[in-house]
């Protein structure tokens, strides 16, 4: 199946630093590192393609309460794995499932893969509409909703990959590998314990 989202591969010396930043502070299990460059591609992509994106036209009244739009980061990261599993469904799985959806269909509708990408477009979609919305969250820390969704996915995936919380010890070792991730990519976002503590806080 054709990828929706293409990865945003780490060059040789790219991918070769981050390792090395990674070992350098003691997270040494190289399937979850092995992961978590994976990750990392993923939610490069995203933050490239929102951040070149057009300002969203999301009316003022649709941020004005916070605790719904508090809510809507769970739902995010939960969408994201979704849209990064159906991408990387091997194609065997990927014609067992649609086999499976075809047969158990009411209206007989055959299900191809042109169903699948459907799928992960209109995730993308809920996914983005949730980073757009978390703009008010985004102000108080000093950062673009898309910069706020890209430390929490980048957080959300040193938590699951080396099983350790980004907020604990004051946010390190987290803080540190994610200036340097910052640095080896070339991204100007400005880090603060005070920007990363509300987010952190919301891991896990």
């Amino acid at each position: 199946m054709a990828r929706f989202m293409t990865p945003r591969y780490f060059t040789q010396p790219q991918q070769a630093a981050v390792e090395q930043a990674v070992r350098q502070l003691n997270l040494v299990d190289e399937e979850g590192l092995r992961i978590f460059i994976i990750a990392l591609e993923y939610e490069l992509a995203e933050y490239e393609k929102l951040a070149g994106a057009m300002a969203p036209t999301v009316a003022p009244q649709a941020v004005v309460n916070e605790q719904p739009v508090a809510a809507l980061q769970p739902l995010a990261r939960e969408v994201d794995q979704v849209i990064l599993q159906l991408e990387q469904l091997p194609e065997q799985a990927q014609q067992q499932l649609l086999t499976q959806l075809s047969a158990e269909d009411r209206f007989a509708r055959p299900h191809t893969k042109s169903y699948l990408d459907a799928m992960v477009i209109e995730l993308t979609r809920i996914s983005t509409v949730c980073a757009q919305l978390q703009e008010g969250v985004a102000e108080r820390t000093g950062l673009s909703a898309t910069e706020s969704h890209f430390i929490s996915m980048v957080a959300e995936a040193y938590f699951e990959c080396f099983e350790l919380h980004p907020q604990g010890n004051d946010g390190e070792p987290f803080a540190t590998l994610l200036q340097r991730i910052l640095d080896i990519c070339g991204l100007k976002i400005a880090l603060s314990g005070a920007v990363l503590q509300p987010i952190l806080a919301e891991i896990g």
